[in-house]
């Protein structure tokens, strides 16, 4: 029989749109195969029977209680008012309480559990962290995904803020880290996404602790080598323009990068590839040599006419795996150095990394002028995703390191 895996989740693994997604997606098919799943989470009460059959695709059994939060308007409210307060009490944010608080608490847990046997659980996230209590007296090993250091990314949302002090940004920002560090000293395992984090929780956490490495790989059959770069030459800027950090990189790549370009290439195209672009990046498309596509089905038909792709992302966190969706095609990239950090790339193979816009652009246009050279980046890009980043690579190698560590431990 295969060992039983819980999954407690406030991400569903679909529809994929997001990088969050996708990794629970592809985490789930992973471990399928060698464990019996389920999958723990919540949805609003119409929505109960639709998320149900949607993970019965991905997992063996699907647990989904009725959210707390999105009971009914005075719900939301309450959890408002009451979250606000929690987190100017604990420093936390406000999914940390709604998750922890209200989705996940561990008397709920406790409850949807009874009677139920499981050899492991895995959080995505830290912040339902209290109810490992409940498994730790049920010998139930605990796994932690970190999807990325929280601390990092809740630093750029504040530095966002111009209105709040610094004083006040580092004071709320330390709070939050010793916070989440804490957290991690809860689970019996941490998985990683980036070796520099992977290094960095090691540190906090004692090197005794069991650690997984696992990146964010992809299924690269599904972005199948197929450079076609387009005349005149495309570059794009690839990303959910949903979120504000990726707004600011696709003003910075108009602004400061292509306006250069632009300058010994007058024809070359900057294409925006993302779901969700607010107005203010639409109307980037008064350059006629701009083009904001929205959403799109399949972006791989798109990009794979871009000449090359830029992504000049702030901050040494997280995991960019647009950078590896693009580079599967065989796209050349350009990237800031915060982008790949601790992303175990080699520089000079299908990928560059600069410390500023101004680099950026005079790599880009390096590229441009060279037409051998963009070919031979292209075909090392691919190689390179498939020695590291494939779907066997990374989450398949994951899955089988986790069913040895448990077997070892039983």
């Amino acid at each position: 029989m295969k060992p039983r895996l819980l999954i407690l989740s406030a991400v569903y693994p679909f529809p994929r749109n997001a990088g969050q997604q996708q990794r629970v997606y592809y985490t789930l098919r992973a471990l399928r195969e060698h464990f019996h799943l389920t999958f723990f989470t919540t949805a609003e009460e119409n929505q109960m029977d639709a998320v149900r059959q949607s993970l019965s695709e991905l997992c063996d059994d699907a647990l989904v209680l009725p959210s707390q939060y999105t009971k009914n308007i005075f719900t939301r409210v309450l959890h408002k008012i009451i979250g606000t307060f929690y987190v100017w009490l604990t420093g936390e944010k406000f999914s940390n309480y709604l998750i922890g608080a209200v989705e996940f608490p561990p008397t709920r847990v406790e409850s949807a559990l009874d009677g139920k046997d499981f050899d492991a659980v895995l959080f995505e996230y830290w912040h339902a962290h209290r109810t490992t209590s409940f498994f730790r007296q049920r010998k139930v090993a605990t796994i932690l995904d970190m999807h990325d250091i929280l601390w990092r990314s809740y630093r750029r949302q504040l530095d966002a803020k111009i209105y709040l002090p610094t004083a006040l940004k580092d004071w709320m920002t330390r709070r939050y880290q010793r916070r989440e560090e804490a957290a991690w000293k809860d689970f019996d395992m941490l998985i990683a996404i980036n070796q520099d984090e992977l290094d960095y929780a090691r540190q906090r956490v004692g090197n005794d602790a069991r650690f997984f490495y696992a990146p964010m790989g992809t299924d690269i059959s599904l972005w199948g080598y197929g450079w076609q770069p387009a005349a005149p030459s495309r570059i794009a800027y690839y990303g959910s323009l949903g979120s504000q950090h990726n707004q600011q990189d696709a003003l910075l790549c108009y602004r400061e990068i292509m306006p250069r370009v632009w300058e010994k290439f007058p024809a070359a195209e900057f294409w925006v590839v993302g779901s969700n672009p607010p107005a203010f990046i639409k109307e980037l498309e008064r350059d006629p040599r701009v083009h904001v596509t929205g959403f799109v089905e399949r972006p791989q038909e798109i990009l794979r006419t871009m000449t090359l792709a830029l992504c000049p992302w702030s901050g040494t966190y997280g995991f960019r795996s647009r950078v590896v969706e693009v580079m599967s095609l065989g796209v050349p990239m350009i990237a800031s150095e915060d982008a790949v950090h601790g992303m175990g790339f080699e520089i000079g193979k299908g990928i560059f990394t600069c410390v500023s816009s101004e680099n950026m652009a005079k790599e880009t246009l390096r590229l441009l002028e060279d037409e051998s050279a963009l070919k031979e980046q292209s075909r090392l890009a691919r190689l390179q995703m498939e020695e590291k980043f494939s779907y066997a690579a990374t989450y398949e190698k994951f899955a089988l390191e986790l069913k040895s560590r448990l077997a070892q431990q039983r």
